[in-house]
């Protein structure tokens, strides 16, 4: 399994040797390296990668706020040379976290760690067990598909709202619309998305979800009528 990364690390000098022990692993494939957050951020915002290996020491951002702000979930493996981080990259959710010079033998478990994670992903996909992942203060959160009510706009961020709790997404809707079953999901309002399996009825106007009156826009009527009656 080909796994795309990019390498975040403003030191040149580490940046060079972590270069050379990547040489020995064909089976990842480094799309970018960047010397700052900023950059890296930016090309995140628009590019998927299935993990990224960035250092402690950035400039600008704290690592662990550089990827708070980071619109999608990505794996992470945490270079730095104080030990401390270890404990934090942990309680956020980190894949892993190594010490800088970084040994081929102990990359290569970093890289075994991140090809399970996603291979047994796939496996859950696959039985149908649908479940969605995303941060949420400073933590990897992981919520039932079936366990949500609507998302709501708010801002920068999205409300994921649920029976027993509500989650605050840094995404944009379009961003969070596409991890969701299509057939399942359909965005009523341009601040809206809706759980089809939690609608009781709707009117011209409204759509009553869960048993909360949500705004239909005009524009999306007679798409969201359709869908509507197929899922049933």
């Amino acid at each position: 399994m080909k796994l795309n990364y990019i390498l975040i690390d403003p030191n040149p000098v580490d940046r060079l040797l972590f270069l050379q022990v990547l040489k020995h692993f064909p089976e990842i494939i480094l799309n970018a390296e960047f010397s700052d957050s900023v950059n890296a951020k930016e090309y995140l915002n628009y590019n998927s990668v299935d993990f990224v290996v960035i250092s402690s020491d950035l400039p600008v951002f704290n690592v662990f706020e550089f990827v708070d702000q980071l619109k999608d979930d990505i794996e992470i493996i945490l270079l730095t040379k104080t030990p401390m981080d270890a404990i934090k990259s942990y309680e956020v959710g980190f894949i892993d976290c190594l010490l800088k010079p970084v040994s081929k033998d102990r990359f290569r478990s970093s890289i075994e760690r991140v090809a399970h994670k996603i291979e047994s992903l796939k496996v859950i996909c696959k039985k149908n067990i649908h479940m969605i992942h995303f941060k949420c203060n400073f933590k990897s959160e992981k919520v039932q598909i079936n366990n949500i009510r609507w998302v709501e706009a708010m801002g920068d961020y999205v409300k994921v709202v649920t029976k027993n709790k509500n989650y605050l997404v840094l995404s944009t809707m379009k961003s969070f619309l596409n991890k969701l079953p299509k057939n399942q999901f359909f965005r009523i309002h341009k601040s809206y998305i809706v759980n089809l399996k939690k609608v009781i009825n709707y009117t011209t106007r409204n759509v009553n979800t869960d048993g909360k009156l949500l705004p239909l826009s005009r524009k999306q009527k007679g798409d969201f009528k359709d869908n509507f009656i197929n899922f049933q």
